[in-house]
């Protein structure tokens, strides 16, 4: 399978029988996108809120079902979300595009199923407050696209996901879910004030990054693409919660290798970092985890009630929640599911801080390079 390319794969309508062309309708003709990586870029986040007025909001999204890499020598059948936006759709990614909005916004939801896709497909939004979460009224089949309008009524950080056919189980499973914050009126602190000298102080942003953790149950074999060498949903070990991988951004190396993400989670040292964390699940809750780190809040729901001085912060599967901490020390550090099997199966990223001040020998000395593990 080459990388990056787009190939379509269909089956005859047609075949010879005794001489004689017998037209037989073995199946209806379905499309699969093929791409390199479904690998979430972490950087990949919209902009602060900035306002104090609620406004409109309108989010346009695509559902694709393509094939991809989900680890090395392993390409898997994934259904997830993509941005569209001036009339271009993105790609797909997992986590989802994160959307974010303000308490008291209106937001408007466009929904599209990819006119190659096999599967009906909808969208349930913890943020929501109503039948469904919005899946009651989004229901849509290949080539649909149905709108869903409502109120962020409570602040915090939520999962979306796909609820389609009553089985949200198997949609997620696929590796539909991404985030939503629901932001406060005049936003998240947006910048903090650092000391520069005697003198004064200098505003610095947050820096932020997006991260998606799930499991995979994979077997051979590609329903609905017989013709297709790769992998599909094992409900069997589903079922059971035995997950042949652990993911942060939709593949086992996207935030450890540097030929996808690894090198992308970059800050300097004395930067406030704020990650936006969410759990896909389908069945298994995180236990998130930075090697040589201590949050200095956790808020998995209103920032006001934020845990402070947190180590390893648990997310259910179905959840989200904010991390915020300064980065003190340089050095590599490593992000890992503190269930630590799980490293081993994909759960893993790196979060490097660039050397920008004198080492900090009151805080850890001697200097050090590498993670330690």
């Amino acid at each position: 399978m080459c990388k990056g390319k787009n190939f379509f794969y269909g089956l005859l309508s047609g075949v010879l029988l005794s001489g004689a062309m017998a037209i037989v309708p073995l199946k209806s003709v379905f499309a699969v996108e093929m791409v390199g990586t479904v690998a979430k870029n972490p950087t990949e986040i919209p902009p602060p809120i900035t306002r104090s007025c609620p406004t409109k909001v309108t989010v346009d999204l695509v559902i694709k079902e393509v094939m991809a890499e989900l680890a090395p020598g392993k390409q898997f059948w994934f259904w997830g979300f993509a941005e569209k936006k001036d009339d271009v759709v993105g790609p797909c990614t997992v986590p989802g595009p994160m959307i974010r909005v303000m308490e008291g916004d209106t937001v408007v939801i466009n929904l599209t199923n990819d006119s190659n896709n096999v599967e009906p497909h909808n969208i349930d939004l913890h943020a929501v407050i109503g039948p469904g979460g919005g899946a009651a009224v989004t229901n849509i089949e290949p080539g649909e696209t149905k709108t869903l309008q409502f109120k962020a009524m409570r602040t915090g950080a939520y999962i979306y996901h796909c609820a389609g056919e009553g089985m949200p189980w198997e949609h997620v499973a696929y590796g539909m879910y991404g985030l939503i914050m629901v932001e406060p009126r005049g936003g998240l602190k947006k910048a903090y004030r650092e000391l520069t000298n005697h003198k004064g102080t200098v505003e610095k942003e947050f820096k932020e990054f997006y991260i998606g953790q799930g499991e995979w149950y994979i077997k051979p074999g590609v329903e609905h693409h017989p013709d297709i060498e790769g992998y599909s949903l094992d409900e069997d070990k589903a079922m059971s919660e035995h997950p042949d991988y652990f993911t942060f951004n939709g593949h086992t190396k996207a935030l450890n290798d540097p030929s996808i993400f690894g090198n992308t989670m970059m800050v300097n040292q004395g930067d406030m970092v704020r990650i936006f964390f969410v759990n896909g699940g389908p069945n298994i809750g995180s236990n998130f985890h930075i090697i040589g780190q201590i949050f200095d809040k956790f808020y998995p729901g209103h920032y006001r009630s934020a845990i402070r001085n947190e180590e390893t912060a648990y997310i259910p599967p179905g959840s989200a929640a904010v991390f915020e901490f300064e980065a003190l020390v340089p050095g590599q550090y490593l992000l890992v599911d503190h269930a630590l099997f799980r490293v081993v199966k994909g759960a893993s990223g790196f979060l490097h801080v660039n050397k920008a001040k004198k080492w900090p020998h009151h805080i850890y000395s001697p200097e050090a390079t590498g993670t330690g593990h």
